[in-house]
């Protein structure tokens, strides 16, 4: 349970998360916010954007159903799914895959493709003000064989922090896709892209979601509901989340269940508009209902796990079947890749996670009772050497290879080195 293994949304998940919430609902009024006159004119407009929302979602993210079906292979980094994406007749670049988000991509992007803007976006900022991004329509934009046309961006991508090292270009998010069936394979590694699921293997006898999304946003991100307890509890189905399943700690409790004492747990060093702060996230193996299917796993429980919803689906949990989205029907299908149907659950984990702050490598979290934590390692002590290799000076872009490695050893500005190795059989007590 450490950040290294889901840098989007981290195992602190939203409560790492930069401050990204678009104020895409009245709820979030000026008396909340320390607001500008400039800021409640954007508000206004924004609140106007989306109420003839219907009028404009035909108008953007367009895919010829003729070109279809199409498969798109991708690549595993840092536990997300990433796709090369062409803007006009620039040589492709990375981009993550993320059907929890709108699409978002750099400046330098969006300054060179986009053109007409459609809205501007505003996002919650540190000190109660509002960040505005503008949303800009991308005339063209290609992924393998497939040309999605006046795409919708949102502009702001900061390749900074976690992200770092999966993408410095910003990520395709979930209005792109709604205009056609999307698959996910992720034992082969590709995408499939089709009219209709007609034209699709993996869906025929596979576990049936309905999901919703939020009819007012530009960004159709898929919602479920699983069975956990004595409840239901609603989940954000998170491609881009290098997570499994997790639940806001509050929402957990209401289902009637209780997180054992003696639970597999870790704390994460985290930040926020109020500071750093220390988050503490333990895993519970437990039953989930899938409809009518129940699947055993473990998931994530702590503060918050979701920011919108109840609780996140993320790749972590997702890359165990071939998931395929019907925005069409508001359906989703999962087949497990396994024969039996099942879900391997979490077994062993990371004694230690690592981030890198721009300047210098430093411990983002320790299991708790784990050799680091026993031995008198604590967050947020900077590290000098990470498997005896000197770090102390290492600048953001080499620190993605560390990731890369197996950890064994940390030691830090004071000396002293620790088993940083992973923990055999954290998660099933074994």
């Amino acid at each position: 349970m450490t950040p290294k293994a889901s840098p989007k949304r981290t195992i602190c998940v939203s409560v790492c998360l930069p401050v990204m919430v678009a104020l895409q609902s009245s709820a979030l009024s000026a008396q909340q916010l320390d607001l500008t006159e400039a800021d409640k004119e954007k508000l206004a407009a924004l609140a106007a954007f989306l109420e003839n929302i219907d009028g404009i979602i035909p108008t953007i993210n367009q895919i010829d159903p003729a070109s279809l079906p199409v498969t798109i292979p991708y690549r595993e980094i840092q536990n997300h799914v990433v796709i090369d994406v062409a803007f006009g007749d620039d040589d492709p670049v990375p981009l993550m895959f993320d059907t929890g988000a709108p699409t978002i991509l750099t400046p330098e992007i969006t300054a060179a493709h986009g053109g007409e803007v459609l809205a501007e976006m505003g996002s919650a900022a540190g000190g109660g003000g509002i960040l505005w991004n503008p949303m800009v329509r991308i005339p063209s934009l290609t992924i393998g064989g497939l040309e999605i046309r006046n795409a919708s961006a949102e502009t702001g991508w900061s390749p900074a922090g976690a992200f770092y090292c999966i993408t410095r270009n910003g990520l395709l998010g979930a209005p792109a896709m709604r205009n056609a069936v999307w698959q996910v394979d992720y034992g082969a590694q590709e995408i499939h892209v089709a009219a209709t699921v007609d034209e699709l293997d993996h869906v025929d006898g596979a576990i049936a979601l309905p999901f919703t999304w939020n009819e007012k946003t530009i960004s159709p991100s898929p919602v479920v509901e699983l069975g956990i307890g004595e409840g239901t509890l609603t989940f954000i189905v998170d491609t881009g989340g290098g997570i499994p399943l997790t639940v806001n700690a509050a929402d957990f409790a209401a289902t009637g269940l209780k997180v054992p004492e003696d639970a597999p747990t870790s704390a994460t060093l985290t930040g926020g508009a109020a500071g750093t702060f220390e988050a503490t996230v333990s895993g519970v193996t437990l039953p989930i209902r899938f409809g009518e299917t129940e699947i055993t796993t473990t998931v994530i429980v702590g503060d918050g796990m979701a920011p919108t919803t109840q609780g996140n689906m993320g790749h972590g949990f997702l890359k165990n079947f071939v998931v395929t989205f019907d925005w069409a029907t508001r359906t989703m299908y999962l087949d497990p890749l396994s024969e039996d149907g099942s879900v391997p659950r979490l077994g062993d984990g990371a004694s230690v996670g690592l981030a890198h702050d721009g300047e210098r490598v430093y411990v983002s979290a320790l299991a708790k009772g784990g050799p680091a934590e026993s031995a008198g390692l604590t967050l947020g002590e900077k590290v000098a050497r990470v498997n005896g290799e000197d770090v102390s000076d290492m600048p953001q872009a080499d620190f993605c290879s560390v990731l890369e490695t197996t950890l064994e050893t940390v030691t830090t500005d004071g000396g002293d080195t620790y088993d940083a190795g992973k923990i055999k059989g954290f998660f099933s007590g074994n």
